[in-house]
């Protein structure tokens, strides 16, 4: 009787390990490659940072701080200095970007853990040696060294893509693709960084808009505030500075302003000169731009514009006494991470000639009466005001209603049983006024 228990115990015991093994294996952070056998394979991997700035990678690279690179284990896949021969597709909460492979390791360097026919042969394919050893003491533990295995790592990622590529702030799984083993499947639905790598591809040559006021980086009225400034070698003049953007208004600390003291009254458009060069650049830079007592903030993507004069919009400067036309950008965005690209600021004259154009956008039966609501367009200065005409249906001439109004609705009434027209126009702030000819038409025949 003792000795069926003893073996009892002993098969519950195995069984315990069995299932808590099984349990391991079921919960080991790896994925299968893709089921299209053209696509490179991806596999969900443990990440950590690189880091060791100022050190040499495997290759002979020197590492810059936020430089873009990762190391996996193995000497097999190390490319060539300088070169992109063996890369992998990184993403990460909703981004995604490619990157050489530029040192070897964590832990081994004979671990291929993509390979089918892989070193560890009885090993899944796509779970490195080191999250084996981590999670069920393979290889007793350790790495191919003999030391002790504390993270279960199979990818460093340098600081610019850890930080600013993928947003990481510490080590976690990433889907990693390993791109020398099929067609790229590219980022799906994450927003692909990759085209914002840093390059050495110089600006095309820059030069300022013809005839307009141009503020560059380099001139006495670009005013920086703040500590956190990077430059780069591309731009207008040759050069331009960057900071990081920030999502946190507490954190933004890092701003400057364009200053254009010797404006002429007029209309100006505003423009802003994007280098193409340096970390990939915010999407959502927010330009505020000081007019004529007032401020706009117009939001623009810096990548999508890299190496164009971009506008700002057409406003009015002038008119105000003693206002010092300026344009002023920070570091807050919607993104974080990512560069803030300063450089030129141009104000280029515009010379407004086309009148607006109006459109009548309801009319209605109210309280024996009717509700009119009417608005329009202006390419450059806006609209500045509006007339309106009536007539008496059918003959009835046209007389006016309403001149120089700024509202966009007005109620007309009574109309006791009768049937009237009406048309618009509008002036803008160049004096250019629509012409009756073209205004808007609208009867009260077909209002219900």
């Amino acid at each position: 009787m003792r000795g069926r228990i003893v073996r009892r115990g002993l098969l519950v015991v195995v069984l315990v390990m069995l299932s808590t093994a099984i349990a391991h294996v079921q919960a080991a952070p790896t994925t299968s490659p893709s089921q299209q056998s053209n696509l490179a394979p991806t596999y969900r991997i443990f990440a950590t940072r690189e880091g060791l700035v100022g050190r040499r990678t495997a290759n002979g690279h020197i590492i810059q701080p936020r430089d873009r690179f990762v190391a996996l284990p193995c000497w097999c896949v190390l490319s060539p200095k300088g070169t992109d021969k063996f890369k992998v597709r990184l993403t990460y909460n909703g981004r995604s970007v490619v990157v050489p492979v530029w040192d070897v390791g964590p832990w081994n360097t004979r671990d291929d853990y993509w390979n089918p026919n892989r070193r560890y042969s009885d090993l899944p394919v796509g779970m490195p040696m080191a999250e084996a050893a981590y999670y069920h003491g393979y290889n007793g533990g350790r790495d191919e060294w003999g030391r002790r295995i504390t993270l279960p790592n199979g990818i460093d990622i340098a600081d610019g893509t850890f930080w600013d590529d993928l947003g990481m702030t510490r080590s976690d799984y990433v889907y990693v693709t390993f791109l020398w083993l099929g067609e790229d499947p590219g980022p799906g639905s994450a927003i692909d960084v990759s085209s914002g790598q840093i390059t050495d591809d110089p600006d095309p040559t820059v030069t300022a808009p013809e005839g307009a006021t141009t503020i560059d980086n380099t001139d006495s009225a670009f005013d920086p505030v703040g500590k956190d400034w990077y430059e780069e070698t591309c731009g207008l003049n040759g050069q331009h500075q960057w900071t990081y953007s920030t999502t946190d208004p507490t954190k933004a600390t890092t701003a400057a302003s364009w200053q254009a003291p010797d404006l002429s009254p007029g209309f100006y458009e505003v423009k802003a000169y994007i280098p193409v060069c340096g970390n990939p650049a915010t999407t959502s830079a927010r330009y505020r731009i000081s007019h004529d007592g007032a401020i706009t903030e117009v939001t623009l993507d810096q990548r999508a514009a890299a190496g164009q004069w971009a506008s700002l919009g057409t406003y009015y400067f002038g008119g105000v006494t003693n206002e010092v036309p300026q344009v002023f950008l920070s570091d807050l965005t919607d993104d974080r991470g990512l560069a803030v690209r300063f450089d030129a600021i141009a104000w280029e004259p515009r010379s407004d000639t086309t009148p607006p154009d109006t459109q009548i956008i309801s009319i209605s039966r109210v309280d024996n009466g009717f509700q009119l609501q009417w608005g329009g367009n202006d390419d450059m200065t806006g609209i500045a005001s509006y007339d309106v005409q009536v007539r008496l249906l059918p003959n009835g001439g046209w007389t006016d209603w309403k001149l120089g109004t700024t509202d966009l609705s007005a109620w007309f009434g009574p109309h006791e049983g009768k049937q009237f027209e009406f048309r618009i126009r509008a002036r803008d702030w160049a004096g250019n006024v629509e012409s009756w000819e073209t205004a808007a038409v609208v009867d009260t025949t077909a209002v219900p």
